[in-house]
């Protein structure tokens, strides 16, 4: 009997050939999807998923029928539309929602999300699709608070993790009131039409119910932007691309109308 000496290479080719042959469709599926990303990731699971902070005002919340619905979910449906791929919304607590895409538990925040230079020191943003102003809003019958210049010893709702929040931690103007911090907007609301808090600081278009006002001037400019994490240019490059796209054919400003006549 002959023994053939064989080599290490030859050894190592043969065993990679032997191992592929028990790799299938549905196997190697997953290894591409786990080593792609971005863009064709997306398209490989077939769904695009969207982290929301849901309810917020018009821009996000749930229908009589339990569906999401919204300036912002209609315009992630889009998005999914233009990838050719389901949408699929994940609702969370906007002090979740960053590390949910930096996690890759999401694809993409669409949460009424103010741009900001810090947040995109470490979040990949979207050029701007809605202008959203802050201000100061209180109950429509709230008779002591006339101007900013009536809020010291007042207690002041803000949601958790926003820009609101952030304001008031730094603003002069909220130096001497109780600024109180919620994890739910619903929550939030709810105790300013109950008198539990004096005054919220809100969006322009999360401020038009009947029960609450608005007072003085907006306290910041701040505009809204979709946002995913680093490293997905070829995903933000569609976002953007989409977003255009409905500004020029006037769709983005159907939409807002559409929720803020709804009100």
């Amino acid at each position: 009997m002959k023994f053939y000496r064989i080599s290490l290479p030859v050894m190592l080719t043969g065993l990679f050939i032997l191992f592929s042959l028990f790799i299938t469709p549905n196997s190697a599926r997953a290894v591409s999807a786990n080593q792609i990303d971005s863009l064709e990731a997306i398209k490989l699971k077939g769904s695009l998923v969207v982290g929301m902070d849901i309810p917020y005002g018009i821009m996000e919340f749930y229908d009589e029928n339990g569906r999401a619905a919204g300036i912002d979910v209609d315009i992630a449906r889009e998005l999914s539309n233009q990838l050719g791929v389901n949408l699929e919304i994940k609702a969370m607590p906007f002090d979740k929602l960053f590390a949910a895409v930096i996690n890759k538990e999401v694809d993409i925040v669409a949460s009424a999300v103010t741009i900001t230079r810090d947040r995109q020191k470490t979040l990949l943003f979207s050029e701007p699709y809605l202008d959203a102003g802050m201000s100061l809003a209180v109950r429509s019958d709230n008779t002591l608070i006339k101007s900013h210049d009536d809020l010291a010893g007042k207690k002041i709702g803000v949601l958790k993790g926003t820009v609101g929040d952030a304001l008031a931690q730094k603003s002069e103007l909220f130096r001497d009131s109780d600024v109180i911090r919620f994890q739910d907007n619903e929550k939030r609301l709810q105790a300013l039409q109950d008198g539990a808090i004096d005054a919220a600081i809100v969006h322009f278009l999360v401020s038009e119910e009947a029960s609450i006002r608005l007072v003085g001037e907006p306290l910041k400019q701040t505009f809204y932007g979709i946002v995913t994490r680093p490293g997905n240019e070829s995903l933000m490059a569609v976002v953007n691309k989409s977003l255009r796209q409905m500004k020029r054919r006037r769709e983005l400003r159907a939409i807002i109308q559409k929720y803020k006549a709804s009100q």
